[in-house]
């Protein structure tokens, strides 16, 4: 029984690998925000996002002080379908998303917070370990090409889609964060609206999500 138990225990925890890894890809999203804001976001935090979250993959110089830059395999690229957001190269990552934080790093006035998009089911394996292959801390790993990233980035010119309006009030949201600017329990309470529904679903066949990883459990 207990041999039983153990294999499947493996299974799942390499069940959540796979959901995570392979295709992992580092996005971009750029916002102004007040320190206080920003000092929110504790390394090892885990928390969600109820909203959509718009992404680019692609970015230069920050447009604010404060940058995301995320890890993520399950960013759909919306821009290939929808050609008005090519120029910011738009990708998306669902609602109620899940983030581990990884890295908050400082540099020439530019906080960058470094998030690691996970499966519901893996939050409390991601609670307890940090990602590892063999005898490699792939989080330091993850860490050190985002700082590195970030210092390249600064010495870059924006790219001007970048800065037009509609891009910045689509990304000018803190992620994680309801209007009172505090973080949501980590359960929602309710279920997605008809009205998202589509995009939710659309997201979920473009970037494979269908293994059950990411399903919730709403409390009642």
């Amino acid at each position: 029984m207990k041999k039983e138990q153990n294999k499947e225990a493996l299974e799942h925890y390499q069940a959540i690998i796979n959901w995570t890894l392979p295709g992992l890809t580092m996005f971009y999203r750029d916002t102004q925000q007040p320190k206080r804001i920003i000092e929110k976001y504790k390394v090892g935090q885990i928390f969600r996002s109820s909203t959509f979250v718009d992404v680019s993959n692609y970015a230069g110089k920050p447009t604010g002080n404060c940058r995301f830059i995320i890890a993520s395999s399950k960013a759909a690229p919306i821009y290939k379908i929808n050609k008005n957001t090519e120029k910011w190269r738009l990708h998306v990552l669902n609602c109620n998303s899940y983030f581990k934080v990884l890295d908050v790093f400082e540099e020439k006035d530019v906080i960058q917070i470094f998030l690691l998009h996970i499966p519901f089911q893996g939050i409390d394996l991601f609670r307890q370990i940090n990602l590892k292959m063999g005898s490699q801390n792939l989080e330091e790993q993850f860490i050190e090409k985002a700082r590195i990233s970030l210092r390249q980035k600064l010495a870059m010119e924006i790219p001007p889609p970048l800065l037009e309006i509609e891009w910045i009030k689509r990304t000018e949201i803190p992620i994680g964060l309801n209007s009172q600017n505090e973080f949501l329990p980590l359960n929602p309470t309710e279920k997605l609206p008809l009205s998202v529904l589509p995009l939710y679903q659309a997201i979920q066949k473009m970037t494979n999500d269908l293994s059950g990883l990411n399903e919730l459990v709403f409390e009642e």
